[in-house]
């Protein structure tokens, strides 16, 4: 395995190249760039980045990226380091399974960006029924559908870069909803989404997801943000 090591101020970008008898070898592959973001090392990070060794995709790129800044700008800054042609982004706190990149390439071909499936896990106290986390997609999401309800799992996106780069990546304002807004933009603008039943990404369960462990007013108020977001695109003030 041969390895790149480029270090920036607050940005580290490791760049990896398989050829060992285990990895799936596609002629053809492009490279796929996983960006890891977060304000700080929650004691999980080695978890992730040791999960995108573990790909049997051949071709990966990985940007770890420290920022004290919204999920979008962070993302957002680890595109100018991104080399691939597609994006994968992967929460400090989560985990990808070894098929996670090469089920994703498959499914995107033909399409501007591709969703699976996830699995919820973590420590009993935190998550008593582990397994298939939902929403389950079931169908490609549609803009209608998705105003309606989301429908694609967090976590489990494969974007193509140039798209991204298009719609000017993440809204670096929200603090909440980042990625069903992306997704919505995307759609919005025509672009099409592809869904694979697969299990594509861990989702981690633990004392500070934001999604799962809110105080009642915390999650009321989270609600109505997310509609906001909705009603954007529905009367079309984007």
């Amino acid at each position: 395995m041969k390895s790149q090591d480029i270090f920036r101020p607050r940005v580290a970008v490791l760049v990896y190249q398989r050829d060992d008898k285990g990895s799936i070898n596609k002629g053809g592959q492009k490279l796929v760039s996983v960006i890891i973001p977060y304000v700080r090392d929650r004691g999980y990070l080695r978890e992730a980045i040791a999960s995108v060794e573990a790909q049997t995709y051949t071709d990966w790129q990985l940007v770890e990226i420290c920022g004290n800044r919204t999920q979008g700008a962070n993302i957002n800054h680890g595109l100018r380091y991104a080399n691939g042609e597609f994006i994968k982004i992967l929460h400090d706190d989560d985990i990808l399974p070894s098929n996670s990149l090469i089920d994703l390439y498959d499914g995107i071909q033909g399409y501007d960006f591709v969703c699976g499936d996830m699995e919820l896990f973590g420590e009993k106290l935190y998550c008593p029924n582990p397994g298939r986390g939902f929403p389950i997609t079931m169908n490609p999401p549609t803009l209608e559908r998705m105003l309606k309800k989301n429908c694609i799992a967090g976590g489990t996106t494969l974007y193509r870069k140039d798209m991204l780069l298009a719609v000017g990546g993440y809204n670096e304002q929200l603090h909440t909803g980042e990625e069903y807004d992306l997704h919505l933009k995307l759609l919005k603008n025509g672009y099409r989404c592809n869904y694979i039943m697969k299990i594509v990404h861990h989702y981690r369960l633990h004392e500070f997801n934001k999604s799962y462990y809110m105080r009642p007013e915390e999650k009321i108020e989270r609600r109505k943000y997310i509609k906001e977001i909705a009603n954007r695109y529905k009367h079309d003030k984007i």
